[in-house]
C-alpha cells in the first residue's frame, strides 16, 4: 500500500493534533487527584458518571480542551484504552496509559456511586 500524503490543510494538522491531545493526556496521567484535574478541566463532577462509556467521554473531552481539531473527530476506542483520531478514511489511534484505562473501566478507586435524589 502507498504511503498517503496529505490532501488538505486538515491533513496537514494532524501531527500537532495528535501532540496536543499527547499532551493532554500526559498532564492527566501524571497528576496526583485525577478527578480534581478531570474536574477543573470540564467544569463537572465525577459523581455524573457511572458507566465505562460516560468515564471514557469524560477522558475524551478533557484530552481534546483547547485543541482545534480541524475537522478530525476523537472518539474513545471500543476497548476503551485509547482514543481514536478519525477524518474520512484515516483513523489513528492514542493510548490512555494504564492509569486512565483503568479510570475508564472502574471509575476512581474508593469513588462511592451518585444515590439517587430523594423525591
Amino acid at each position: 500500500m502507498p504511503t498517503p500524503h496529505p490532501h488538505s490543510t486538515a491533513d496537514l494538522a494532524l501531527a500537532p493534533i495528535l501532540i496536543r491531545i499527547e499532551q493532554n493526556l500526559a498532564r492527566l496521567r501524571t497528576y496526583q487527584d485525577l478527578d480534581f484535574a478531570l474536574s477543573l478541566d470540564l467544569n463537572d463532577d465525577n459523581r455524573w458518571y457511572h458507566t465505562t462509556t460516560e468515564r471514557a467521554e469524560r477522558v475524551q473531552r478533557s484530552a481534546v480542551r483547547d485543541v482545534d481539531l480541524h475537522g478530525w473527530t476523537v472518539t474513545p476506542t471500543a476497548d476503551g484504552q485509547g482514543l481514536a483520531v478519525s477524518r474520512g478514511e484515516y483513523t489513528v489511534s492514542l493510548m490512555l496509559g494504564q492509569r486512565l484505562a483503568d479510570y475508564v473501566q472502574h471509575g476512581l478507586p474508593g469513588a462511592q456511586p451518585c444515590a439517587a435524589p430523594a423525591r
